[in-house]
């Protein structure tokens, strides 16, 4: 008897899993538009508040503990402002923050974005400033990391990798953790670097991501796509597939399974795409720790997709809150 969708998202609560990727702090800048300066033509804005949230591994820490898991982020943040409230809000989550490596050199990722409205319409964003870790990470973190990582890989039930191009992860430290675990399942998303993660068990690229895969093939049709991602499930040596469209949904590529196309859930009038990525990784990589097969993981997560987007910013999606929105 196969199971539902919904007696695969019970089986969800206190899985262990561990986060290894770029923890960003997204800081949301609430402003009132004012006038144009005089000094420029420029918008001049008055401040109201400060939010910040969790982004990057972070967000997908964030979507694991909402839907009942157990999560174990991994990573590094600096000796700043910023890698302080990464840490205070993982803290108050009650997230454990004891396998995130502290470096003196090291920027924490930082994204800024502004946000100006007048007082009775909705704030719009009007500027992203994102900082980024400038210099190199030295080798000796780098081994810290390592060793985390081991000691992490032990106790849990699968490794959820998230790659924005912070700094933290890298190939050849995944290499290490494949051949130390070779049985763990290990989900992925990189941004322009998913070609360097073969053996990976799972893969979650964008269309754009995808198609500069593949900067010779024009995609003038799904069957393109569909061509291009069983070609890609042999190149990275991968066990499957999900290709993130947008509004256009999902594709499902799993190895001597048929190529299987998941419509968006959901209204095609999306809020905010803010996060859906990490939700999406999160909810596919607890579906397959969860005993599910790839295309089960896939509706699960294209319906936590779709619900997110309707939210502003990045969005956790609740355990329950799924649950309702499933059949």
């Amino acid at each position: 008897m196969q199971p539902t969708l919904k007696s695969i998202v019970s089986r969800f609560k206190n899985k262990k899993i561990a986060v290894w990727g770029d923890l960003i702090l997204d800081e949301y800048v609430y402003t009132s538009a004012g006038r144009v300066s005089r000094e420029a033509p420029v918008l001049v804005t008055e401040f109201e508040a400060h939010e910040y949230l969790l982004g990057g591994a972070g967000n997908v820490v964030m979507n694991l503990l909402t839907l009942g898991a157990l999560p174990l982020p991994v990573g590094l943040i600096g000796k700043d402002a910023a890698g302080a409230t990464v840490r205070e809000l993982l803290t108050r989550n009650g997230i454990r923050t004891d396998h995130l490596i502290k470096i003196g050199n090291f920027r924490t990722p930082l994204k800024s974005r502004v946000l100006a409205g007048g007082d009775h319409t909705k704030k719009q964003q009007i500027l992203r400033i994102d900082t980024l870790p400038p210099d190199p990470v030295s080798a000796g973190a780098y081994r810290k990391l390592v060793k985390t990582l081991l000691a992490v890989m032990r106790d849990c039930d699968m490794l959820i990798i998230s790659d924005y191009l912070g700094k933290t992860v890298l190939p050849g430290i995944f290499k290490t953790i494949k051949e130390e675990f070779p049985d763990k399942i290990s989900a992925l998303d990189s941004r322009s670097h998913l070609l360097d993660f073969s053996g990976v068990n799972l893969a979650t690229p964008n269309e754009p991501e995808f198609k500069n895969i593949f900067p010779q093939r024009k995609f003038s049709s799904d069957d393109d796509f569909i061509k291009a991602g069983s070609e890609l499930l042999e190149k990275l040596a991968v066990d499957g597939i999900v290709l993130k469209r947008g509004q256009k949904g999902m594709l499902v590529f799993s190895r001597g399974q048929k190529t299987v196309a998941l419509d968006i859930f959901g209204t095609a009038q999306i809020v905010d795409v803010t996060g859906a990525g990490d939700t999406v990784l999160a909810v596919l990589g607890l579906g397959l720790a969860a005993g599910a097969s790839l295309l089960e993981a896939a509706r699960l997560a294209n319906t936590a997709g779709g619900i997110v987007v309707m939210h502003e910013g990045a969005y956790p999606v609740g355990r329950q809150e799924l649950l309702d929105a499933l059949p």
